[in-house]
């Protein structure tokens, strides 16, 4: 969405990325109706976006749309199966930058009556935000939550290089040996590092156990972050945290991969835990990591 808003940089403000659906259900104009039927029933969805390619606009089928079609017109065809999406479809419609603000988001869905909105990365769409996204954004996240355990992970072959619990944040009892935390939650996520780094971090929470889990992938390491609600302050302190790791561990890191070699050693983190531990002031306001302006 271009020249909609002006974006006012605030590092604290949530951004259009963090609450999104990572995942768009999309078909071609050459598209017919019942293919988007199809969709709405297997996906439990309520509504497709339809991409005009060669145009670069996009348009959208919901269920409202079907019903007043065949409400209108459609009940009067002698085929059904044989209409185009493109007699259902409205638009085009906008879309938003996934760096946007929710703040933005919300005024910019109010004030179009829009139940829904297409994100773009790139120009290219990244996720979708529904009225549901947003009503569990101002429920849930704005929570707050205390980080339990972190740990960072050598995505080379999916090994524990690092590891801190925060004891003073947890009721029950903790294993010396993390490994057998949440009955092998961590084994679980270790299995699913390759699809985190596939999806290039858009694989970002997993529920186990009444637990979030939280993940950010950064130059071949993840890191983990197990706490007691999802939370978007935990996500980019996350995200600082496995920055900042990995800006202390670089050579280590860098020498390893670079060699095809998995990181063997286990590496400090007692630098990381004050992102955690203190109320995080210092971020720049391009929302960037204040450290990743200062030279190594």
């Amino acid at each position: 969405m271009s020249g909609f808003f002006i974006r006012e940089n605030n590092s604290d403000s949530a951004i259009a990325r963090e609450i999104m659906t990572p995942h768009v259900i999309m078909v071609d104009t050459n598209a017919l109706l019942k293919d988007v039927v199809a969709l709405i029933y297997e996906n439990d969805i309520s509504a497709v976006f339809i991409a005009e390619r060669n145009k670069g606009q996009y348009y959208i089928v919901s269920q409202a749309d079907i019903v007043r079609f065949l409400y209108k017109k459609g009940l009067n065809q002698g085929n059904l199966a044989d209409v185009s999406v493109t007699d259902v479809m409205r638009g085009p419609v906008e879309t938003i930058n996934e760096e946007e603000t929710v703040d933005n988001v919300i005024r910019f869905m109010t004030e179009r009556k829009y139940k829904r909105v297409l994100i773009e990365s790139k120009g290219k769409p990244a996720g979708v935000i529904s009225t549901r996204d947003v009503m569990m954004w101002n429920n849930t996240y704005f929570r707050k939550a205390k980080p339990q355990i972190i740990l960072f992970m050598d995505n080379y072959n999916s090994t524990i290089i690092s590891r801190h619990v925060f004891r003073e944040n947890l009721n029950d009892k903790i294993d010396r040996d993390l490994i057998d935390i949440y009955g092998g939650a961590l084994t679980t996520i270790s299995m699913m590092t390759n699809e985190v780094i596939k999806r290039s971090g858009k694989m970002r929470n997993i529920q186990k156990d009444k637990r979030s889990i939280l993940l950010e992938t950064y130059k071949g390491i993840t890191g983990i972050l197990i706490c007691d609600y999802n939370s978007i302050e935990l996500r980019k302190k996350l995200r600082d945290a496995t920055y900042q790791f990995y800006q202390e561990h670089k050579r280590v890191i860098d020498s390893s991969h670079a060699n095809n070699q998995a990181i063997f050693s286990t590496l400090k983190i007692d630098n990381i835990i004050p992102i955690f531990t203190q109320n995080n002031k210092n971020e720049r306001e391009d929302n960037t990591p204040v450290n990743q302006h200062k030279k190594n």
